[in-house]
């Protein structure tokens, strides 16, 4: 059932988610000379957990400008792209929608960006549904804007996190310790797909300008709060089987977005985690939509949504196109 949360405009939904030493030493040293040595333990090949943070109006050129050590940490050990593509119109709902459901706007139909209860929720099944599907039972949601709600539908397997970032102190430190915290909490279910979202950019960009101070420090503040949540993950032993996807909605270009502009178009995508190549520049054209595809690849689910027009990026990962999975087969315990 839904629960308030310390915040008046906060809505949570948390779910029941023998050494023989008589031997003289030379002895000893001769009978080690023979000894294999014990194999180092593998590293996972895929994802146990994929975190998914959309961070709202994050240009990729301010990632030159702003001192960002959490994301450029990710560059080095991921793979990216700074000229990956948004949807058109290059606004928050729409490419939300079309992230969380592979497709373009004309076919999940969110075409509005403004919080309107009564047009409901998306037709299309999203990357929650399709992940709970292939045995992911467990999600997690945090996000920094109502209207994301249109995408997002509540669900007993889903743990929900809404604090507007309208709201005083809803921002992305507080958003990211909620991730940590929510997980630590849920007492029936582990999420092993997370997506945040965080706004403090977007919101500097609307009120200072894009590429202003105000908004290059918002930036850096995001990534003070990227790397709080790393280190979360570490501490709860996930970190080495997890998936971190950093990218954007839209950029944006003086104090507004939703051109077909290239400041509001371009924006960037990184991924790091299992089986992904490290310091790797993708050389393919990388879209929004392509999020959702690679997000199964990178949990080693090949048979989803027929329809979706996202297509995994195949080439960040260390096996390329790997074994997949025929249609009913029995997915791996994880």
């Amino acid at each position: 059932m839904p629960a308030l949360c310390a915040h008046p405009r906060e809505v949570c939904m948390t779910v029941r988610v023998s050494a023989q030493w008589w031997l003289t030493p030379v002895l000893v040293s001769v009978s080690l000379v023979g000894l294999p040595t014990p194999p180092a333990a593998a590293a996972p090949a895929y994802a146990d957990n994929v975190v998914v943070i959309m961070v709202d109006g994050l240009r990729p050129d301010a990632l030159k400008q702003a001192e960002v050590p959490t994301l450029d940490g990710l560059i080095k050990r991921g793979a990216s792209t700074m000229k990956a593509q948004t949807v058109e119109p290059s606004l928050t709902l729409p490419a939300f929608a079309s992230m969380m459901s592979g497709l373009p706007v004309d076919q999940h139909g969110v075409d509005w960006n403004e919080y309107d209860p009564p047009r409901g929720f998306i037709k299309s099944p999203t990357l929650f549904e399709i992940a709970s599907f292939n045995g992911r039972k467990w999600g997690a949601a945090f996000l920094n804007k109502e209207k994301l709600l249109h995408v997002i539908k509540q669900d007993h397997q889903l743990l929900l996190n809404v604090c507007s970032i309208n709201e005083q102190g809803c921002n992305a430190k507080k958003i990211t310790g909620d991730v940590i915290d929510s997980y630590k909490t849920a007492t029936e279910g582990k999420p092993a797909l997370f997506v945040v979202q965080l706004a403090d950019a977007d919101a500097a960009g609307h009120d200072q300008g894009w590429m202003s101070k105000p908004y290059l420090k918002a930036v850096e503040e995001v990534d003070r709060a990227i790397g709080t949540l790393l280190k979360g993950f570490k501490d709860l032993g996930l970190y080495d089987r997890t998936t971190f996807i950093v990218t954007a909605d839209h950029g944006g270009h003086a104090k507004t977005h939703g051109t077909s502009m290239a400041e509001d178009m371009t924006i960037p995508w990184i991924a790091a985690g299992p089986g992904i190549k490290a310091g790797y520049e993708i050389k393919r054209p990388v879209s929004l939509i392509d999020t959702a595809a690679t997000i199964m690849r990178a949990f080693n689910i090949t048979d989803y949504y027929v329809e979706w027009k996202s297509r995994p990026i195949e080439e960040i990962f260390v096996d390329r196109a790997g074994t997949p999975t025929p249609s009913g087969a029995a997915k791996p315990n994880r």
